[in-house]
This record gives structure tokens, sequence and C-alpha cells, in this order.
């Protein structure tokens, strides 16, 4: 295939240090020049979160009008058909619910950073075209109707993998590689096929070590991607950290500059009017969502959902239902109706309007109950329900209400009240337990945030009701008191068991 156009080589950040963590970081990547260094990912919570966090409103609005361009994290979960089959937020793994919490989350960082932001970073692309290029054609959907909600928005999609060439026109730009120095200078997998422009391949390589920075480079430009980040930050986050400024002037001076490539506004497809959905319907409620259903229109390409007269999706012709999140607990008054897009580019009347309320919790602003533990010789079991979706479920051990001992046991610190904390060494996020493993140096107060992976933990849900089993328990550790931590697209709390 004929090389790709030189669209120049510049840097683009995956910049997921917290502000706070290290705000010389946010400092040195404003400073750094723009054609250089142009753009970088903004995550709050796995996306956008549902409320503003004044620390990163304050660092995207610096970077935004330093000339960087921002763009945020949206987590697509492989479209829920991966090995895993990812979850949304709501519990899901249908298409259509996928879409909505894509969709919603890009409008969520427009809607919470008005002004500052520069487009969205899909993140957990698949990179398998589907049947009649369904996935592809889906990811290319959810990028389109981003520029025509948010025009000048640049979209990035990433499965971290090669991508066959039905994904060209998914999004503007694709990393096609995120892996480490050894496998990209020993076992490195091209696409097969060639970019028109090399602004069209991102590829993120860590563990580079420093000596290395200037033919990692030239690698990545023989190999036509425009787009590049080289660090020597390790796995398991690679981009909590940036190197430090001699590694960066290393890898700046490595790079010609450039601009990113934008796609502008897609026209219509072509093709014959669409008549009008019915019999849209609500079929279920629960605490902070609603599903509908509609009947197929004729010769619609597509469907947009309206919620209170606000367009909120736009879906594939062949999602006829969807569950809609985001909405707040134990209200009423949401209405909706959907119409259908028509080749022509033009949206059919309107559908039936339909009426719908959020359930109502057991007790009004708590959304966590019945927490429950089972202990065994060598494993204990936590349970919980949980009636609102978050980012992030948190599970601590915990041992004392008094404090830790920094020098002899160090733990994490997690408060009850203004003054007064427990003190937890045991840590479960995801399906791993994690043990704490920071250090306070003496004369300072600050504790780290430090664990490490001890073992596999495995996790359940049924409805509302979330299950921890975990390879812990007595005598060895006295597993009997926890707390669950929420974080994220609902309420940040600690609920504690017992009561400290």
């Amino acid at each position: 295939p004929a090389p790709p156009t030189d669209g120049g080589q510049q840097i683009a950040v995956a910049s997921y240090i917290h502000p706070l963590a290290d705000p010389d970081a946010w400092e040195r990547l404003l400073r750094y020049p723009n054609n250089k260094l142009s753009v970088l990912i903004a995550n709050v919570v796995n996306g956008p979160d549902a409320t503003v966090n004044q620390d990163w409103k304050t660092v995207i609005a610096s970077a935004s009008a330093k000339g960087k361009r921002v763009i945020g994290y949206v987590r697509t979960g492989y479209l829920g058909v991966s090995q895993q089959q990812f979850k949304t937020r709501l519990g899901s793994t249908d298409l259509a619910d996928w879409t909505a919490q894509i969709e919603q989350d890009v409008d969520m960082w427009y809607k919470l950073y008005p002004g500052n932001m520069g487009g969205i970073f899909f993140d957990e692309g698949w990179n398998d075209c589907g049947p009649n290029n369904v996935y592809s054609e889906l990811y290319r959907r959810i990028s389109d109707n981003t520029k025509r909600k948010y025009p000048g928005a640049y979209t990035v999609l990433n499965p971290g993998a090669t991508m066959p060439k039905c994904f060209e026109d998914s999004a503007d730009t694709l990393m096609t590689f995120e892996s480490s120095y050894e496998t990209y200078t020993t076992s490195y997998i091209p696409n097969d096929w060639a970019a028109a422009d090399s602004r069209k391949l991102w590829h993120i390589v860590y563990n580079v070590p420093k000596s290395e920075v200037g033919r990692v480079a030239a690698l990545a430009k023989a190999r036509g991607a425009g787009m590049l980040q080289i660090t020597n930050d390790v796995m398991p986050n690679p981009y909590d950290n940036l190197p430090d400024d001699a590694y960066m002037q290393d890898h700046i001076n490595a790079v010609v500059g450039g601009e990113p490539m934008i796609a502008g506004i897609p026209s219509a497809a072509g093709g014959p009017a669409a008549s009008t959905p019915g019999g849209l319907q609500v079929t279920g409620s629960e605490y902070t969502s609603v599903t509908l259903s509609w009947s197929r229109a004729a010769n619609a390409i597509g469907y947009r959902v309206y919620q209170n007269d606000q367009l909120i999706l736009s879906l594939s012709a062949d999602m006829t239902r969807v569950t809609l999140g985001n909405l707040s607990p134990g209200t009423s008054g949401y209405t909706f109706y959907v119409t259908a897009e028509g080749g022509d580019g033009k949206e059919s009347s309107k559908s039936n309007s339909v009426s719908a309320s959020t359930k109502t919790p057991p007790s009004p602003g708590k959304y966590v109950f019945n927490m429950k533990v089972s202990v065994a010789a060598a494993s204990t079991v936590y349970s919980a329900d949980i009636v609102i979706p978050y980012a992030f479920i948190r599970v601590y051990v915990w041992d004392s209400d008094v404090a830790c001992n920094f020098t002899t046991d160090p733990g994490w610190p997690v408060n009850f009240a203004v003054a007064n904390y427990v003190c937890t060494h045991y840590m479960v996020e995801g399906q791993v337990l994690y043990k704490y493993s920071g250090t306070v140096p003496p004369g300072t107060v600050n504790v780290p945030w430090a664990w490490s992976g001890v073992g596999s933990v495995g996790v359940e849900q049924n409805g509302y009701t979330f299950t921890w089993n975990i390879p812990l328990g007595m005598p060895s550790t006295d597993t009997r008191n926890f707390l669950i931590q929420t974080e994220g697209y609902g309420p940040r709390a600690n609920v504690f068991q017992p009561c400290p």
C-alpha cells in the first residue's frame, strides 16, 4: 500500500494524573509547546462523573486557555461483546444500552466543562468489524453524532491493538498500539492496511528507557503513527506519572510537531425519508433509569430519542429498545418521544409521547443497604444492596477505629467523622484483593495511596445485590469489620459495618 501522507508527528498524552496528586506534572504539560504536545486526555472517574470536579475543572480550563486540545475519556466496554462481557453501570451488556451510556457520557463532558472540551477519547474499543460491519459502523455513528452535536470535536477510538480497514472512518484517530517498549521493538504487529494520513494512527509505548526515546519515535514515524506518547512509566498503570522534564524534552525534540486531523460534520447518507415510529412505551423503571421500546419505522437509518424535548440519544436502525440512565431517584415528570432518521438527512414526525417516573429508595438519600459478612477459616463473604450505579465500588477491611500505627503497621485511613477514621489494611477494587503497601516518612502526615495485589476476588451481582468472596479469613486476619465506598455517578459515601 502507498505510504501515508505525512501529517507530522506530535505528542498526545493520556494524562490520567489527578491534578492534586502532581500539580507540577500538569504545569509542565501546559508549558510544553502546543505544536509538539497538542492533545491531553482528561479522566475523572473512568469518565466525566455526573457532577463537576473542581480540581479537574481548573486544569481543563487552564489547558484549554493555553491552546491544548482536551478530550474526555469515555469507556465503551468493548460494546459488551468481548470475552469479559463488560456491563454498563446499569448492569447491561445490550448494544443499545452501551450506546446510551457512551453518548450520555459524551454529553456529560460537554455539560460539566462547557467551552473547554475539544473532543472525546473512546476507550476499550472493540476491534472486530462484526456481521455487516455492525461494530465499526456503530462506532462511526457515535463519532459522527458527537461531531454533529459538538462541531469541531476530535474523536479517538482506542482498542490498543491492530484494527481492520472497516474502522478507518470510525473516528478521527485510531489507537492501534498500546503496550511496552519490549513488544514495540521485538514483536510489533501492524495493521494490514495503510492510513491515508499518519495522524490517523496513535501509538502509546510505555516502559521506554530514556536512551531509547529517539529510536522509538523514529520507529513510530516509520510505522505511520503521527500521534505518539512515549513514557518510562510501567504497568499496572503507566499513565499515573509524567516522566521528568529531561525525558520529556527528549520526547519533544524527537517529534517534528503538527496538529490533529479532525473531520467535519458528515453529510446525509442519501435515501428516502423515514416514516414515523409508533408504539412508544415505557417497559421498565428503576431508581436511576427507565427502559423504552417502540416499533420500527419504514426507511429508518436510525432513531433519535428525546427526553423532556432535549435530544439525548442517536441509535442505529436495528435498535428499538433502550435503557436510559443518569436519572434522579424518586423523580416523576420525565417525558420521552422518538423520531426516525431518513437517508435524506431529515427527521420524521414525533412518535407518541410517554411519561415515566423513577423508583424511590427505601431510605431517600441512602443507596447502600443490608451489609452482611460471613467469615470462614480462609475466606470471607461480604454482601450489600446498592441501588444506584457507580463508577467504583470498593470494599475495605478495617481493624481499628482509633488510629493507624504508621510506624509498625501502616494502613489507609478512611474517615467516618471530620477528625476520626478507621484504619484499613485490605481493599477490594474490581476483582482484585489489595494489601496496603505504603509507608509514611518520619515527620510527615501525608499517607500515600499505595496498594499491592495479593489475590483474586469472586464478585457477583444479582439485581441490586453485590457479593464479594475474598481469600482471607479467620484466624489469620480479623475480617469482620468492613466498609463499602462508592464513587462516581452518584453521591460519594463510606458505609461502615459495624458503625465505628
